[in-house]
């Protein structure tokens, strides 16, 4: 893919990856609830993998993302699987960000009833 036009791709993957590597290391020693990058990140993959089974399914550049593939419908179901699995698995991390950023994650409510029981 090294020379494809969409060979940007993976690059700006990688790099919002390593950017919510980086918020998640800092937040070891920083609590927070709120996970900006992560977020981002998550939305960015989300939409890349969308915007993929878009040009796998209905665009004749599949040879061109996955040129070690045949361009068969076998492989095209494949890898529209795998992208929807993407999908259905960032959908899940960006609700539970959600879910942590208002305080509504099942962690949040076992440590503030342990707060209860201790008395602080």
């Amino acid at each position: 893919m090294s020379r494809s036009i969409l060979s940007f791709i993976p690059s700006i993957l990688i790099l919002c990856l390593l950017s919510s590597v980086a918020e998640q290391v800092k937040m070891i020693s920083k609590h927070t609830n709120r996970a900006i990058y992560t977020k981002y990140c998550f939305m960015t993959l989300l939409t890349t993998n969308v915007f993929l089974v878009f040009l796998s399914l209905f665009s004749p550049v599949f040879s061109q993302l996955y040129p070690f593939l045949v361009n068969q419908a076998k492989s095209q179901v494949l890898i529209v699987s795998i992208l929807a699995i993407g999908i259905l698995l960032s959908s899940i991390i960006l609700y539970r960000l959600h879910q942590i950023q208002y305080n509504e994650d099942k962690h949040y409510q076992r440590i503030k009833k342990y707060e209860e029981i201790i008395h602080v």
